[in-house]
């Protein structure tokens, strides 16, 4: 129940922030031991309290997300962690400054984190340069190596995970694509055999039967009731034929909910949640929409690494509409143009149109048809 109501990666990083925060509180215990009840108790213990809430609000949003505000908060961060190490004693208010290169990685290139790092440290070295012992110094230089020390332990950890979810969504494409091709090679396949059986066996059997019919009436009377034995087994035979020919023909119709179900049965850790879908007709229109929402998935996985889909359709006179919606970072539109051009096409005959919508949480893939049956 827990896990449901708090995003994943910040459930995922939740014990980086409890370590985080014993880590602030031991550091404000500290600072604060020595000093009298006052102006500059009160000062300090804001300020280690609003730097931990900064630090929170920004590691608490996805690593490749970074809106203007935590870029205040980063900088409020810096700027707080430094003042309160220009008012420090003990030297150990720097520690501050390893939180801040912590939130680095991924939110900024590699060199523009040294700079930003380096530029902090530069100010650390200033503030300190006129204090006459010669531990303010050494100390610029110790947590200028914790914090590339922290920036890098991060960084390696973010970057593995990414290259998981990379991995994984790659995965999850090729099993989808797997499944399309194993089902567009199954429909052609009884569609090559049900030609054949119609049009070869079933021309031989049906000139079979009209020349055994003719030559029913032309032989002798003794070779007559083995004529008809013949015939009669023909027309079973011609008859056997063309019901397996119906039989594969009609194994063409299928349930759009089922066949989209079964998509996701063969994708790991990916769910689906069919709220409604209207009943299509025509089996060309049903075959085209279910290619378009298997496109939409892989392109969803793809682009926009999605785990969760929603489908949903509703009918108004003959227009059909439907909506998957999926919960991927959004998609770029030049990313999936080609995709949905694809989806256009298909859906010409039927005055399709094909949308890919921006939501705050994913995607809509909205497929309007005019189902003509």
């Amino acid at each position: 129940m827990f896990e449901k109501h708090i995003p994943k990666y910040l459930y995922k990083d939740l014990p980086l922030r409890i370590s985080a925060l014993i880590t602030c509180s031991i550091l404000c215990y500290i600072c604060l031991a020595n000093l009298s009840f006052g102006v500059e108790f009160l000062l300090k213990l804001v300020a280690f309290i609003t730097f931990y809430c900064s630090f929170f609000i920004v590691t608490s949003t996805p690593p490749t997300f970074f809106p203007l505000k935590n870029k205040f908060l980063l900088l409020y961060q810096a700027i707080v962690a430094l003042i309160l190490v220009k008012y420090d004693s003990d030297y150990i208010a720097a520690t501050l400054l390893v939180f801040v290169a912590t939130q680095l990685p991924i939110r900024f290139s590699r060199l523009h984190a040294f700079f930003i790092i380096l530029s902090i440290s530069a100010t650390h070295f200033v503030i300190t340069y006129n204090d006459p012992s010669e531990y303010a110094f050494n100390s610029v230089i110790i947590y200028l190596m914790l914090q590339f020390f922290g920036f890098f332990a991060i960084d390696s950890l973010l970057r593995e995970e990414l290259t998981k979810e990379a991995l994984s969504s790659i995965n999850k494409e090729l099993l989808a694509t797997r499944y399309m091709l194993k089902e567009s090679s199954e429909r052609k396949e009884r569609l090559r055999i049900s030609r054949d059986l119609h049009d070869a066996i079933g021309h031989q059997l049906t000139s079979l039967a009209l020349n055994l019919e003719v030559s029913h009436y032309k032989v002798p009377e003794d070779y007559k009731p083995q004529i008809k034995k013949n015939l009669e087994q023909a027309k079973t035979l011609l008859s056997e034929v063309r019901s397996v020919v119906k039989e594969m023909r009609n194994a063409e119709q299928f349930n759009l909910e089922e066949r989209f179900s079964a998509l996701f049965e063969q994708l790991p850790k990916c769910e689906l949640k069919i709220e409604s879908t209207e009943k299509v007709h025509e089996l060309f229109l049903k075959q085209q929409i279910m290619f378009c929402l298997q496109e939409g998935v892989s392109n969803a996985i793809r682009h926009g690494k999605a785990d969760s889909f929603t489908l949903s359709s509703f009918k108004k006179d003959k227009h059909l509409t439907f909506t998957l919606a999926d919960n991927g970072e959004n998609l770029s539109i030049n990313k999936f143009g080609s995709g949905l051009t694809g989806m256009k096409e298909r859906l010409a005959d039927f005055e399709g149109i094909v949308e890919l919508i921006q939501e705050p949480n994913g995607c809509i893939l909205k497929i309007q048809v005019v189902d003509i049956a």
